[in-house]
């Protein structure tokens, strides 16, 4: 059955969803993909969701998993995207791990219904899609369905220390693994370390047995992914020393606090997949503890909160002054910053209205071993500030909406000026 589904689904693929049997083509994916999904009893599926952290976490366990067997990674923010990953398993794939995204109500249950995993992660839930939820009790609905779907066979893997998260311990017929800085937690992290230039360092101690972990990521909000993942392998078989020598070879995944340096030793640290406005705290918590010569904050977008716009902006403006040396705004949003620009913040804060103005104002003033951290969303494309510096950037074009990072763009050497 796994030959003939990968054969079909290998056909159906090849139809353009603007040919006269394009309507079919998500159907037919599905319907195999149900199939196949019948067939794979070898494969031990994981689900992994949460406002903050799926990614990382999802990378780290595929890391650790993969010291026990073969596995597969994929992204379940569709039916389609679900079926496809399922589609691609081979019949020597021991783990599938799929990150489940939850955009809007609905999105999660579309990809369970195909997926039905044993094993459920959930990382934390916040403030994230604040116009689909607006308030955490509905965030944590949702992706509470997850561990609803779980079999008593199965496990669901919890942050001990998010209450809402925790909750779910109650929706579920699994058995529960928690994880966290809690001391009721099954697997615990204690001192943590994360000073930069230095990474992410740790004790775990889980069933009397206490781990070094050593990591390649930055800043202390990762230690709910690490967990998370070495939670996933100790389910599945994999020892603890084992799990924390996997972690150790990670790297940041681009946009979620990856670094990237100059040759005169000065880093960026790109935190720009998305901006929720509770997630400031974490970038703040970073920069704030930062051994640096200078340290400079770049903000664009700031999405997901309640009140009005100006007043957010501000307040993000004083927290980052108080901690950094310059601080940049990014956007159409910076109009709000100029009361604050005429008073007391005028020599550290600066506005620009494209990325392009920011770049080149950075580019004019460097300092040996200075960091300069930027938070912005994924369509506002700010990693072409550090990408000016390191691989000369060319596309300058404003609100392009790609949902893309710039180097994987078709037009990404093609040159564009930026707005005047």
């Amino acid at each position: 059955m796994l030959a003939l589904t990968r054969l079909v689904s290998k056909a159906v693929k090849k139809l353009r969803y603007n040919g006269p049997l394009g309507a079919w083509r998500g159907p037919l994916l599905n319907s195999l993909a149900a199939i196949r999904r019948l067939a794979l009893r070898h494969v031990t599926f994981i689900a992994v969701t949460g406002s903050c952290g799926k990614t990382t976490a999802l990378v780290l366990s595929e890391a650790v998993l993969s010291s026990a067997g073969s596995c597969r990674a994929g992204v379940g923010s569709s039916r389609r995207l679900t079926a496809e990953t399922i589609l691609g398993i081979g019949a020597s794939t021991k783990f599938c791990l799929v990150e489940l995204h939850a955009s809007f109500p609905g999105l999660i249950s579309e990809s369970l219904r195909l997926l039905r995993p044993t094993v459920g992660v959930v990382t934390t839930v916040g403030r994230d899609h604040f116009e689909s939820y607006r308030s955490l009790e509905a965030t944590a609905r949702e992706k509470g369905q997850l561990l609803e779907r779980l079999p008593g066979s199965g496990v669901a893997i919890l942050n001990a220390d998010n209450p809402y998260v925790l909750a779910m311990a109650h929706r579920t017929r699994a058995r529960v693994l928690t994880f966290g800085f809690s001391p009721h937690a099954d697997l615990r992290a204690m001192d943590v370390s994360s000073i930069w230039p230095g990474r992410l360092s740790m004790k775990v101690a889980y069933r009397g047995e206490i781990v070094a972990v050593e990591t390649q990521l930055v800043g202390e909000h990762w230690v709910t992914s690490v967990l998370a993942a070495i939670a996933a392998g100790l389910i599945s078989g994999v020892d603890l020393q084992s799990c924390a020598e996997a972690v150790k070879t990670v790297e940041p995944v681009f946009g979620r606090y990856s670094v990237h340096r100059r040759s005169d030793n000065a880093a960026y640290v790109l935190d720009t997949h998305k901006a929720p406005l509770w997630t400031v705290a974490q970038g703040l918590a970073f920069v704030r503890t930062a051994q640096a010569s200078r340290k400079t904050m770049v903000f664009g977008f700031i999405s997901d909160y309640a009140g009005k716009a100006d007043r957010v902006y501000r307040a993000v403006a004083r927290s980052s002054l108080q901690i950094a040396d310059r601080v940049i705004f990014v956007g159409d949003h910076s109009q709000y910053l100029a009361r604050l620009r005429q008073g007391e913040a005028r020599n550290g804060l600066c506005a620009f209205s494209t990325s392009s103005q920011a770049s080149a104002f950075l580019a004019a003033d460097k300092r040996e071993g200075e960091l300069i951290y930027v938070k912005g969303l994924l369509t506002e494309h700010l990693e072409r500030i550090m990408l000016s510096q390191l691989d000369e950037v060319v596309c300058w074009r404003e609100r392009c909406g790609k949902w893309v990072q710039c180097q994987h763009c078709f037009n990404y050497r093609e040159p564009v000026a930026g707005p005047i």
